[in-house]
């Protein structure tokens, strides 16, 4: 294609196969041998426009600077051969391309593995079910122990149908019309649902909230260790005084929307002093927050990539979910392994690109993990706790930031207030550059906000005035939620609320001291840990069945979220009297639990049971597929 264009004589008598042949079929068929170099210009001038926008911009000028040399090269000017030009170019590709593929295998090394496997697995893992007549000896057990699984699950449901019979109706009604009840209904493992689902429902429909109890419609009281998704860290009394009392001062502003007043200013006030950072923009959820804070960072550092690390959720937003529950992987989020040094190489390394640093300090509870549930639970594979180090981690990470001048963002939506009175920047003395706020503190009200320092939170350019970062919402700083708010932050500033988060931590380290040595006693094969208020329960034995404790939970007076047993909460409410009713609930569920067979060793390999489910559903949907075709 380029030998016409050389100055080399013997180049162009002899030009190259591809070149010949090209020539010689349009001879031979239409005689345009005398436009060739025309249409290689279409040629490359469609290409270009058929892949504009498919592709990095980087790669057209990459094009036009190889075109514009080979130009420049063999011009009668510079007089160089085709040959020559091309090592020429091959040098310079060369030169440039050893430190971009070194950022690029820097890059490999350091990320999340599931961001790897995910995007392939989602299109070969198979939903599968194990039928009821596998069902109860799954693992390999004999048929007696099956036959005590098979009674206790018929008991327990007939016990449900006549404790729960409005909830169970409620649920029913409910699961035609709302998809998250459908979808959060799942909660075991997946291959167990649909046996599961035919004799229990654990859906609770609530009537009220009585401290730390929570009231269902068919009367029956049930200690609350759900947490309302995080949101309760005070205690359900606690927030209806702060609704209460916002809706007293609220009320007479209605829904009036777009003006600001002497409540605002003081909530505004008091978040500058918690986070540390002079401007404050208000949302109506944790994730059009994040969202915020995000799109900010991208405009006022002019970058477009963001860093987050394995296993962090940073809300529903497909723009910041990289991994698990997105369909769509975002190209321009890098998920890297959490307490890694390659990840801090990484950040340093490509720091021209990065826009920020998002940490969500939960991680430290799950590290490299997405959050645990009941429903990832194939056996006694839950592994959480508190990571030791993660501190010094967060103090590096926040040394490497300033190094590269990259924000540091901290999603606080669930940690904020939760770990203390200011959140994983207090329990950690660790300053973000951006700190995200939700959950509990609209004082019982839906609320996200964004707390930084006006240089990132610019919403134009102040040299292009087409430039604009548009980012704002209708209810932002509606008048009820400020006002609970409101209630909320000055409750956070009395002394009587800050010693409370000392009481909380002695109760919950003595209930998890006290709950662990009555388990072991009685050797049942659990063990509490937490982190903070955050606590989860460990198996400590192989088996397939430890999903089931989340359902015996329920039926000994203790409140569950979907994710069952993985991620439980307190509150500041809770008393010792409190925790010692919780043990005693926890105990019934465990007898219940070995009574039914459910902790019964397994006898089969659990591992390879689960190879061969899943294997055998991959070749029936490979099967199933040709078969339709």
């Amino acid at each position: 294609f380029l030998a016409p264009h050389s100055s080399s004589a013997a180049s162009q008598e002899s030009p190259s196969a591809l070149g010949h042949f090209v020539i010689a079929a349009m001879s031979s068929k239409f005689g345009m041998e005398g436009h060739t170099a025309f249409f290689i210009k279409a040629i490359v001038g469609l290409i270009f426009l058929m892949t504009l926008g498919e592709l990095n911009t980087r790669c057209y000028c990459w094009a036009a600077t190889g075109v514009l040399l080979w130009g420049i090269m063999t011009s009668e000017t510079v007089g160089f051969s085709s040959d020559d030009s091309v090592a020429v170019i091959a040098a310079l590709l060369f030169v440039r391309a050893v430190p971009m593929l070194y950022r690029r295998a820097l890059t490999i090394a350091a990320t999340y593995p599931l961001a790897f496997v995910l995007p392939i697995a989602k299109h070969i893992l198979p939903k599968y079910s194990i039928s009821e007549e596998n069902f109860f000896d799954c693992d390999g057990c004999s048929a007696e122990i099956a036959n005590r699984r098979r009674a206790a699950i018929q008991e327990l449901s007939t016990k449900w149908k006549k404790k729960y019979p409005k909830c169970a109706d409620f649920s029913q009604e409910l699961k035609k019309m709302i998809s998250d009840l459908r979808f959060t209904s799942s909660r075991c493992f997946p291959a167990f649902n649909e046996v599961v689902q035919k004799y229990l429902d654990p859906s609770m429909a609530l009537d009220r909230t009585e401290g730390v109890d929570v009231v269902d419609l068919d009367g029956n009281s049930s200690m609350d260790v759900s947490g309302s998704y995080g949101v309760n860290v005070c205690g359900y009394e606690k927030y209806k005084e702060f609704i209460q009392e916002g809706w007293s001062s609220a009320k007479k502003q209605g829904l009036f929307l777009g003006s600001l007043d002497k409540t605002v200013l003081d909530n505004i006030a008091m978040l500058r002093e918690i986070s540390g950072h002079p401007e404050v923009s208000f949302h109506m959820s944790g994730t059009e927050a994040v969202m915020c804070a995000v799109r900010v960072a991208r405009f006022n550092t002019r970058r477009k990539m963001c860093v987050t690390f394995g296993g962090a959720y940073h809300g529903w937003w497909d723009g910041m979910q990289p991994v698990v529950g997105n369909d769509r992987i975002p190209a321009d989020v890098l998920c890297l392994k959490d307490m890694s040094t390659l990840s801090l190489k990484v950040i340093e390394a490509r720091k021209g690109e990065i826009a920020a640093v998002l940490v969500n300090p939960l991680q430290c509870f799950h590290l490299n993990q997405s959050p645990p549930s009941d429903p990832i639970l194939s056996s006694n594979n839950r592994n959480v706790g508190p990571t030791p180090g993660y501190k010094e981690w967060l103090h590096k990470l926040r040394q490497v930031c300033t190094k590269c001048d990259i924000p540091l963002i901290f999603d606080e939506v669930y940690t904020g207030f939760r770990l203390d009175p200011k959140g994983a920047q207090g329990a950690y003395d660790v300053r973000a550059d951006i700190v995200v706020y939700g959950k509990t503190l609209g004082g019982g009200l839906p609320i996200g906000v964004v707390c930084g320092p006006k240089d990132l939170m610019q919403r134009g350019d102040k040299t292009k005035a087409a430039r604009i970062n548009y980012v704002i919402g209708t209810f932002a700083g509606h008048p009820f939620v400020m006002a609970t708010m409101n209630a909320f932050l000055k409750w956070l500033q009395k002394p009587e609320t800050i010693q409370s988060y000392d009481v909380m931590r002695e109760n919950i380290d003595s209930f998890i001291s006290r709950a662990n040595a009555s388990l072991e006693k009685k050797g049942y094969p659990i063990k509490l840990t937490h982190w903070f208020s955050v606590w989860s329960i460990l198996y400590t034995d192989p088996g397939r069945f430890h999903w089931m404790f989340q359902y015996y939970l329920k039926d000994a007076g203790v409140n569950l979220s979907w994710v069952g047993t993985g991620r439980l909460l307190f509150s500041l409410e809770w008393t010792r009297a409190d925790y010692d009713r919780l043990l005693e609930r926890l105990l019934v569920a465990c007898e219940e639990m070995k009574k039914g067979g459910w902790w019964e060793p397994p006898v089969a390999n659990i591992k390879q049971r689960l190879g061969i489910e899943v294997a055998t559903a991959v070749a029936k949907n490979i099967l199933g597929s040709f078969s339709q075709s």
